[in-house]
């Protein structure tokens, strides 16, 4: 018994009460304020009401201590902190003293005193090759804070791992200060350990992979020096293949080479986990305007054993927009082999089986195309290849068959980081295709186009971004009439302009049907705002289809807007957006609405 009433709270201390906390002695805008208040449990449990004033006075008494190492990481050491409540040194207050008001007033006085500086600051251990020009990223007056050493020191590693010394490692340091002078010296010693030359690669973990298409990676030569930006560069081209799961780049550890500081020449080790080669999936879309549209597809990842991409799409479009016997069909093979007659240059080969009915015409056409990609820039990558292709397709003046060889060429540049949800950064791409036509009324006729979107923050966590595109295209060499239906320009639908019917955007026909043109423009921009898992997205988009090979920037555009909502999945974000367009036409209906996966763009 005697045991138990110890244990339990005496009844003056069984109420509940609160305090409130000033921080004195400092300016309230302040960094350094607000890192103290950051620190402190005083300040940060403040709205938590209590029911002993034991535990106020141990919060208070513990950041003391706290708030002095605050000081002293700024700067100041030979600052104070004195704490108080209701006019009572934290020291000497009793619970008893407190217990019986519902509302204690808690002051941290903060005395900062003078600001200390660097002073002297001394580096030793650089005297080996390649370090003799490193020195501390600290001078002498600036501010004398803790986290600068740190970080110079960090900094001095990373740079001796550079200069080709990877077991690089900082001996005991000395701070003195001088209290007189409000002064600290720093003395900092290097270990650099021994240079590293890179030599052979070993692998681990392959099965399907064949080794000699890892060999051929390599991003180094036997006995070039070592440097970490190497092997973090081999491990990132690795990883772009899309073939591993797991992917572990790195010398042998110091105590398997010993402790001398001579130099060597050390194996690069590669651990590797494979993910699982074939894939599938299926996935769909719907709009008002053109109906529903259902995606399948089945590939491989390593065909061949050497990163070779295979990958067969089969799509349903327009059902419930057309009848069943005239629904959109299309079955597509893609086929990608890396490191074609050269390191990162890949072997480009698709073919389609089509049957489209839009309603500016109807399609069936056979094609294939064979190419060559490959990157310039970290940014910037260039494809160029030949395509042909056979075609039936009627329109509004009869039926007519095709043959046509394309030799298109494009460049890309990319600073985006996400393919489905991008955030920041710019896509611009231009392509021009030259078309030859064999067979089919009419001359060659070459297709260009420039497109380009962009990417904002406006808040650091990305949850609101701010997107933007224009695009702009023109075909030479060819009348309107004589370049065949699917290869004009056509806008309008969830893919361009929102609001307005897939293609009927532009020049129509006397039965309302879209016939296309020469030229295109397009603009949109969006405002993406997301919260937890859901977004709210406000759009305009515009455009315009001319007769003319440059389109005509004084007619007014045909203008949507509308509104979106996401909802952010680990694949991408769930589109639903209603739209309605601005400057409607007697043939435009009032509202239409998409549901797809992905950004509009």
């Amino acid at each position: 018994m005697i045991l138990l009433g110890c244990l339990l709270p005496s009844p003056a201390f069984s109420q509940e009460f609160s305090y409130e906390v000033n921080v004195e002695g400092v300016d309230n805008d302040d960094e350094f304020v607000n890192t103290l208040k950051a620190s402190s449990n005083l300040v940060q449990l403040e709205e938590k009401p209590l029911s002993n004033p034991s535990v106020l006075i141990h919060r208070g008494r513990s950041d003391e201590e706290r708030l002095v190492n605050v000081l002293k990481s700024f700067g100041y050491y030979s600052g104070s902190i004195r704490i108080e409540i209701d006019g009572r040194s934290i020291k000497n207050v009793l619970p008893s003293q407190i217990a019986k008001k519902e509302s204690s007033k808690v002051v941290i006085i903060v005395s900062a005193g003078t600001l200390y500086r660097f002073d002297k600051i001394q580096l030793t251990g650089t005297d080996q090759p390649g370090l003799e020009k490193l020195s501390p990223a600290i001078k002498p007056g600036e501010p004398a804070q803790g986290q600068s050493v740190l970080d110079a020191e960090s900094e001095l590693i990373a740079r001796t791992k550079r200069a080709g010394y990877p077991y690089g490692k900082m001996g005991k340091r000395r701070l003195i200060l001088n209290r007189k002078t409000h002064t600290m010296d720093v003395f900092l010693t290097l270990i650099p350990g021994p240079a590293v030359l890179l030599g052979d690669l070993s692998i681990e973990g392959l099965e399907e992979v064949k080794e000699d298409f890892i060999y051929n990676r390599m991003q180094w030569q036997m006995g070039d020096k070592y440097d970490p930006a190497i092997l973090e560069g081999f491990r990132s081209d690795l990883s772009g293949l899309n073939l591993f799961s797991s992917i572990k780049v790195g010398i042998p550890e110091q105590t398997e080479t010993g402790e001398n500081h001579e130099s060597h020449t050390l194996p690069v080790k590669l651990k590797v986990e494979e993910r699982k080669f074939r894939f599938f999936g299926f996935g769909g879309d719907y709009s008002t305007t053109e109906g529903i549209g259902l995606n399948a597809f089945w590939g491989h990842r390593n065909f061949f054993g050497r990163g070779e991409k295979l990958k067969v799409t089969g799509r349903l479009a327009r059902i419930g927009e057309n009848e069943i016997s005239n629904i959109d069909q299309k079955i597509g093979l893609d086929f990608q082999k890396p490191d074609f007659l050269s390191r990162k240059q890949n072997l480009l080969f698709n073919a389609e089986l089509v049957n489209e009915n839009p309603d500016a015409f109807e399609r069936q056409a056979i094609s294939g195309s064979l190419g060559i990609s490959r990157p310039l820039t970290r940014t910037l990558s260039f494809t160029a290849g030949v395509t042909g292709e056979y075609s039936s397709i009627e329109d509004t003046d009869g039926t007519e068959e095709f043959t046509l060889f394309g030799f298109p060429v494009s460049l890309k540049h990319d600073t985006t980081k996400d393919l489905l949800d991008p955030k920041n950064g710019f896509r611009n791409e231009f392509n021009v295709t030259p078309y030859y036509t064999a067979v089919g009324p009419g001359e060659n006729f070459t297709r260009l186009k420039l497109g380009s979107r962009g990417y904002y923050k406006v808040t650091e966590d990305g949850s609101v971004v701010l997107a933007g595109r224009v695009l702009l295209g023109s075909i030479v060499g060819s009348s309107t009439e004589d370049i065949p239906a699917d290869k004009r320009y056509f806008s309008g639908g969830g893919g361009s302009v929102r609001g307005y019917a897939f293609q009927n955007v532009g020049p129509l026909d006397s039965s309302d049907d879209p016939v296309g043109g020469r030229s295109v423009i397009e603009v949109g921009a969006e405002i993406r705002i997301r919260y937890k898992d859901f977004g709210l997205v406000p759009f305009i988009d515009g455009g315009n289809v001319y007769d003319n090979e440059v389109p005509k920037f004084d007619e007014e555009l045909q203008w949507g807007a509308g509104l979106g909502v996401r909802y952010y999945t680990a694949f991408g974000p769930l589109r639903l957006d209603l739209a309605v367009p601005l400057n409607r036409r007697d043939n435009d209906d009032p509202l239409a609405f998409y549901i797809s996966i992905g950004q509009a763009f």
